[in-house]
């Protein structure tokens, strides 16, 4: 989970795996941490940030495809994987604050108050910018993904 979350941010198979590994390493380097999920996020978040900080492209994020392996037959996995194509370039369009908390709601299908503790912020700034980054995809994606932008939306609510 933590290298498909990074390599959604990235858009690069290679960065997502030096920082993945830079993680743990910087994990494995303080293991007196409380809650090591959290940690271990947030530490990839900041290199991450850093990484785009040198490159100086923190204003715009490209997000990949799914590229998660799954059990459906050739025809879903080719319609799932445009949707997800379609989605994720809409994703770019959004403010990274959003993009982070829509990646770790609906992607990785964490809690509010989980996403808040790897993000560092309150559970009602994450609904809060859940809440936003949804209502700009809404108006990225048009009426193409309504029925599945309105589930997301009920969740956060």
């Amino acid at each position: 989970p933590l290298f498909q979350y990074i390599f959604y941010l990235t858009n690069n198979r290679v960065v997502a795996e030096e920082i993945v590994q830079d993680a743990f390493v910087k994990f494995f380097e303080k293991q007196h941490v409380i809650q090591p999920k959290a940690y271990l996020y947030r530490i990839a978040r900041n290199l991450v940030y850093d990484y785009y900080r040198r490159k100086r492209l923190i204003e715009w994020l490209p997000l990949g495809k799914d590229t998660r392996v799954t059990d459906n037959f050739p025809q879903d996995l080719l319609e799932q994987n445009e949707m997800n194509r379609v989605l994720y370039e809409a994703l770019t369009g959004i403010k990274i604050h959003y993009r982070e908390a829509i990646v770790l709601r609906y992607i990785e299908e964490l809690s509010v108050r989980e996403t808040a503790e790897l993000l560092g912020i309150s559970e009602t700034k994450v609904k809060n910018n859940t809440a936003r980054g949804l209502q700009a995809l809404r108006k990225l994606l048009g009426g193409d993904f309504d029925g599945a932008i309105e589930k997301a939306e009920a969740q956060n609510n």
